[in-house]
């Protein structure tokens, strides 16, 4: 028999959203395909892709904004599948931001308590604590006419917090502000989940938003979730050519396995490569390629050609040509330059043999 102890365990370790063979389609196009996805409760998960891939359609359906075709959508234990979203324990925050333009940034927080019909001391008292949490309290009696952008979306995100959902869902929320506003909203995002120990989905396209406030990130291309951890697993070792270049920047190069030996179209051989034979690709981040002196070493290591130098600051960028034709992409920290170095240059460049991964070229 299990007692209440193991079932309070249970319930803790158990995932808050569990998506289980989910897919959406419109027509004959399926936006989203059967996918199966853990979110556990705290969890700031990031779903990444590129634009179409069918992050915003699976986000609405979790939401109920939208019906899956198929499969099932569980929240708290409770199947909600078919459930419309004023039935769910979730709120979004569109990326339109949606505020009531004839009502004050108070009057917007309260909308929802006052159709839920909570008691007027209530609603003040838990209206007064989230602006307070959003830090609009000098703006709080205000028109959204007359907010910034950043500050709507402050009050957008006040008044979804406001109605006390499980689940925190934001549709590309800082899409429409510029950069240095992004960068200071997704500190307060990242504050703001740190202070209500919510639990956070949010849609991006943009990797650096995803890697700067997601604790986990989905990967999705073409409806399916192509990789899903944590940032530094995914950024570290992708596990597909996609992945790879659609988190941050990578060298590809391309070579071929045989017997657990890779060679490499640029004429280097990597020993010790588990995997089935067949053409591969060697994945490198610029950080991780060096340039090396003549008394360097390096676990790989090769020449080229400088074809490109750019100096950015913390780093100088190089672009550097193999004999492959293949260009290797070097971003150099300015205090770790041996010397001066300038396009035409033949030098070496090199990395650790942990700082690749070789990937079947699929």
């Amino acid at each position: 028999m299990v007692n209440d102890r193991d079932n309070q365990l249970n319930q803790k370790d158990s995932p808050l959203v569990r998506l289980r063979d989910l897919s959406k389609s419109f027509g004959r196009v399926e936006a989203v395909k059967s996918i199966n996805l853990d979110i556990k409760s705290r969890d700031f998960l990031a779903i990444l892709g590129p634009s179409g891939c069918g992050k915003t359609t699976l986000l609405r359906l979790i939401g109920g904004f939208a019906e899956p075709s198929n499969g099932t959508i569980e929240i708290g234990g409770n199947d909600v599948t078919r459930l419309g979203p004023e039935r769910r324990p979730t709120n979004m925050v569109f990326q339109g931001y949606g505020l009531f333009p004839h009502m004050t940034v108070r009057e917007n927080i309260a909308f929802g308590l006052k159709i839920q019909k909570v008691s007027q001391s209530e609603r003040e008292q838990r209206v007064d604590d989230v602006i307070g949490l959003v830090r609009l309290e000098e703006l709080a009696d205000r028109g959204t006419g007359e907010l910034s952008g950043g500050q709507q979306q402050r009050a957008a995100l006040a008044r979804a917090i406001v109605m006390r959902p499980q689940v925190l869902l934001l549709d590309e929320p800082l899409a429409a502000l510029d950069l240095k506003l992004r960068q200071t909203m997704q500190e307060e995002l990242r504050r703001i989940h740190n202070e209500i120990g919510g639990t956070f989905v949010f849609v991006t396209h943009d990797q650096g938003e995803a890697l700067a406030l997601s604790n986990r990130i989905a990967v999705m291309d073409e409806g399916n979730i192509v990789q899903e951890g944590g940032p530094e697993d995914i950024y570290a070792s992708p596990e597909s050519r996609f992945v790879s270049t659609f988190i941050g920047e990578a060298n590809i190069l391309s070579g071929r396995r045989q017997n657990s030996v890779v060679t490499l179209a640029a004429g280097l051989d990597l020993p010790s490569s588990s995997g089935p034979d067949g053409a591969v690709i060697l994945v490198i981040r610029p950080e991780a390629v060096q340039i090396l002196s003549d008394n360097s070493q390096a676990d790989v290591r090769t020449e080229g050609t400088i074809v490109d130098k750019v100096y950015l600051g913390a780093y100088v960028r190089f672009q550097v040509q193999l004999s492959s034709d293949e260009l290797i992409t070097a971003n150099v920290s300015t205090l770790n330059l041996p010397k001066e170095y300038f396009s035409g240059d033949r030098i070496a460049v090199g990395w650790g043999g942990k700082d690749h991964r070789i990937l079947m070229d699929s």
